[in-house]
């Protein structure tokens, strides 16, 4: 067991909400005061360079060279926002299609999440050609899965079938992609050694319930997201939930009272209104993107739910945290270095970050937000 000063949680304050964390595993202090804009100016576009412009930007993936991959879904496109502040095509012509090859001339239809690997393939969740692509480091692209017909098949690559796959997350050893298959309902293992898709939780039938693998209910899973102990992270949409799956598909359901609505509360009487994205932090809590709330929340390890950025009132601007505004944020992410949060705006056509402050912060200890031992 750990010594006692292991599972005090150190508070640190993060637009005035308090989120507990380990001292040995995460910093104590990581205020995130503001919202700024990193690319795009409201308008739909495709752009490249700076200023650029995008189009319905979902899924991102922080990259180890410090780039921010993110599937571009109104241009059928997966792009990168470089170090520098540009914004380049990796590939899609931009015109809904399908068609493997060159990456300039690859075709997808809505693209909706993106996870990067180590060598630098990029895996790509393919919305409505109902497959799982990714993008060589040499600039190909292949399918890696799916028969590109709507439905819901285990098997071998090529034979099984997706409904419209929407989020994708490599495990830490990379050698497992998980699928959110969103109209089927569940989430989807892909076994990258063994080349063949399996059902880790949910059986095609939407509903809410905690259970183990096929006992288990999602209503359309938004996305998906592995943390630092190799669970995974659901927004499930239209359960308005956060839902965390084991590794052996044991579900439960992290915060969300399953009905559409706002309030920052306790885990169970908390309310969403349909959560799209999440990013896990190594001490057990997440910031949610709650897209039709225009806001980002925050879940503590213990499950309690309070609001990091934006007034709820879809719009735009940049500034503190408090009066910030968004339209619809789709996604978040973290930097490798947990000094940014990233995010992705649907309607807002926008790529956003809240940057750490490191001029400010509280350091502080609460007995009611400590973090367990394992």
């Amino acid at each position: 067991m750990k010594p006692l000063i292991a599972i005090i949680a150190a508070v640190f304050t993060v637009g005035g909400a308090a989120i507990a964390a380990e001292p040995e595993s995460f910093p104590k202090t990581l205020p995130f005061p503001h919202v700024r804009t990193l690319a795009g100016d409201g308008q739909p576009g495709a752009a490249d360079s700076a200023p650029a412009r995008v189009n319905r930007p979902h899924g991102l993936a922080y990259g180890k060279d410090g780039s921010l991959y993110f599937a571009d879904r109104g241009n059928h496109q997966v792009r990168v926002l470089r170090p520098d502040g540009t914004v380049a095509t990796l590939a899609g012509t931009g015109k809904a299609g399908f068609a493997d090859g060159p990456a300039h001339a690859a075709q997808f239809n809505e693209p909706i999440a993106v996870a990067v690997e180590r060598t630098g393939t990029i895996y790509v969740a393919d919305r409505n050609n109902h497959r799982v692509r990714k993008i060589t480091p040499d600039g190909m692209v292949v399918t890696l899965a799916g028969d590109g017909q709507a439905g819901y098949a285990d098997g071998a690559l090529k034979a099984a079938r997706f409904n419209q796959p929407y989020g994708v997350a490599l495990d830490a050893t990379q050698t497992s992609l998980y699928v959110a298959d969103y109209l089927n309902h569940t989430i989807r293992r892909i076994d990258l050694v063994l080349e063949r898709v399996n059902t880790l939780a949910g059986n095609g039938t939407a509903g809410f319930a905690d259970g183990k693998g096929d006992a288990a209910r999602f209503n359309q899973p938004y996305n998906v997201r592995v943390d630092d102990q190799g669970r995974l992270w659901v927004p499930d949409q239209l359960n308005h939930a956060v839902r965390r799956v084991m590794p052996a598909g044991e579900v439960t359901t992290v915060a969300g009272s399953g009905k559409a609505g706002y309030a920052d509360s306790l885990a169970a009487a908390a309310q969403f209104n349909n959560p799209t994205g999440v990013a896990p932090l190594p001490n057990g809590a997440a910031v949610v993107a709650d897209r039709n709330n225009n806001r980002l929340r925050l879940v503590t390890p213990d499950g309690s739910v309070t609001t990091l950025a934006g007034t709820g009132e879809a719009g735009f601007a940049d500034g503190p945290v408090a009066e910030s505004r968004f339209n619809q944020p789709l996604d978040v992410d973290f930097d490798d270095s947990l000094s940014r949060i990233l995010v992705s705006e649907d309607k807002g056509h926008r790529l956003r970050v809240l940057p750490k402050d490191t001029q400010r912060g509280l350091l502080l200890f609460d007995e009611r937000h400590k973090v367990s031992a394992q």
